[in-house]
């Protein structure tokens, strides 16, 4: 299967580190280029750090439920969409320093529980609705894999950001 082919070890450092490049993105930028906005979605680069900051505090839950008790049911009730989800929350105004300082100490402690427990990459969860009906499951390695990817996707998008931005500059 392909996604056996990378081993814990490339996943987890690959997982780590993408945190560690939004980081370094960012770190620079003042305050005013943190409003800059993609032509794609009109997401700001300050939005899109606090959307992924708030995936790693929410799958951060989803994982530990696998490793402590594998195969429980995780519903994901009330949640009305990004957008609704981000103005809720005023991501357009935030400072980004805690959401940096969020997702490096998730990176940190999903590493450390998966080095301490290296036996629960194949333990997953099961997705729920509202009626309680399992519409699906995915493993602790899916979930730090797609943390991974949806992270990398975005700091692509933020470099395109800053790039459009900084050309002109």
């Amino acid at each position: 299967m392909a996604e056996q082919s990378a081993s814990n070890e490339e996943i987890l450092s690959a997982f780590t580190s993408s945190a560690d490049k939004m980081q370094a993105l960012v770190q620079n930028l003042s305050e005013p280029d943190l409003d800059w906005v993609s032509e794609i979605d009109g997401w700001s680069v300050r939005q899109i750090v606090h959307h992924v900051a708030d995936d790693c505090d929410v799958w951060s839950l989803c994982i530990k439920k696998a490793i402590a008790t594998p195969g429980v049911m995780v519903r994901f009730e009330g949640f009305p969409g990004n957008e609704a989800w981000a103005q809720g929350l005023a991501f357009e105004q935030r400072e980004i320093g805690p959401a940096i300082n969020l997702m490096t100490a998730h990176r940190q402690y999903i590493a450390h529980l998966l080095t301490h427990f290296p036996d629960v990459w194949e333990q997953s969860v099961k997705f729920g609705d509202a009626k309680g009906d399992i519409v699906g499951e995915m493993t602790v390695r899916g979930m730090v894999k797609m943390l991974t990817e949806h992270m990398l996707e975005h700091v692509e998008a933020v470099a395109a950001i800053i790039g459009g931005n900084s050309a002109g500059a």
